[in-house]
């Protein structure tokens, strides 16, 4: 599994945090402050220092956000912080706007013209750092990252992760798949006889592929379909409240059960976007999940015929608290073989063997109604 930055849990945390890194990164751990104490006037700023090689101060504005209510900064708020840190003395030289929640386009965009409109009146410069931002700020500063994972970014009051069947925390999986070896042979068939066994093959293979997409509903079975059971874990020491898992599969990944027959529904409230590869999880009554507990429940998917591996990105969301990861499960396929000929007249037709992989289907077992 994939190592994960979490979010801090309030914004005192936020702001120790960006104390903690833009000392690292403007090399003055000791000499950056926070700006008074709480409650006082600060001028738009929380935190401040003079960068190493810098004559004039740098200003700081922690935003912590509550993630899970979805908060997201404003242009009101950034535009009456910077009025904020004009009054700020000695003057700045440059302005930060530190937001823990994400990144924001139409923000982004917003803050560059106010950075221009002040520069313009011979004030300060702003930066805007979102929390991707951040995170790539964290991971390259090596002080930083290991603070914040082994301190306020996982205290361990709060904390999840996931592994699979039987808490493991790697998984293959094992598709069946078909394999295709088609040579050619000689024959004394006539061009006209090869081009309307070649046209009556094609109309069986749209037939196939029709059923192939809703096997289901006609009289074959797509045999590929795989698979397992994801563990979800509270490894933290409270309760998470409010909670709801998203799965997101980037890669590898053909169909999400979205009624499977061949396995039985979990027991948790669920939602399959199959289009965008999607799972959204939330419990039943709104349970919360207790501290050391899990669930276990079980994806059935359809893999991608050439795929060597499924990606699949995660993201818990819960009340004060959310936390995401990445993970990979192998696929190492099994296979069926099937020799098929193509029949040529011409020796100078002939080709080397072809090899195609496809999806396992087969006939549905008929009842006895004897």
């Amino acid at each position: 599994m994939k190592k994960t930055i979490g979010k801090p849990e309030n914004w005192q945390d936020f702001e120790s945090l960006c104390k903690k890194l833009w000392g690292e990164i403007w090399e003055i751990p000791n000499k950056i402050k926070k700006n008074g104490r709480l409650g006082q006037e600060q001028a738009g700023v929380d935190v401040y220092g003079k960068p190493k090689g810098e004559n004039q101060y740098w200003g700081i504005q922690a935003k912590g956000k509550d993630d899970y209510s979805n908060a997201k900064l404003t242009e009101s708020e950034i535009e009456q912080e910077i009025e904020k840190a004009r009054t700020f003395e000695p003057k700045l030289a440059v302005y930060i706007i530190a937001s823990s929640s994400n990144k924001d386009a139409k923000i982004e965009k917003f803050v560059r013209i106010k950075d221009i409109e002040n520069q313009e009146k011979d004030s300060f410069e702003i930066l805007l750092f979102c929390w991707e931002d951040i995170v790539g700020l964290i991971e390259e500063n090596a002080d930083t990252y290991n603070w914040y994972l082994n301190g306020i970014g996982q205290k361990g009051r709060f904390d999840f992760d996931i592994s699979f069947n039987d808490l493991q925390e790697s998984l293959t999986l094992n598709p069946v798949f078909e394999k295709t070896i088609t040579k050619c042979r000689i024959t004394t068939k006539t061009d006209s006889e090869l081009l309307m066994e070649s046209l009556n093959s094609n109309r069986y293979s749209l037939d196939f592929y029709q059923d192939l997409l809703n096997p289901f509903s006609s009289n074959r079975i797509n045999k590929s379909w795989v698979d397992f059971e994801l563990v979800m874990e509270n490894t933290g020491s409270v309760v998470l409240e409010d909670w709801r898992l998203i799965i997101n599969f980037e890669e590898g990944v053909s169909r999400l059960d979205d009624g499977h027959p061949m396995f039985p529904k979990i027991s948790l409230t669920e939602s399959i976007d199959d289009e965008n590869k999607t799972i959204t999880y939330r419990p039943i009554d709104n349970n919360p999940l207790i501290q050391k507990d899990n669930r276990y429940f079980e994806i059935s998917l359809l893999p991608e015929p050439y795929s060597k591996k499924i990606i699949f990105e995660w993201e818990l969301l819960a009340r004060d608290f959310n936390k995401t990861g990445t993970a990979e499960i192998e696929i190492k396929a099994e296979y069926v073989e099937k020799i098929e000929f193509k029949e040529i007249n011409k020796e100078s037709d002939m080709e080397v063997d072809k090899i195609d992989i496809s999806y396992y289907v087969v006939e549905k077992e008929k009842k006895n109604n004897a």
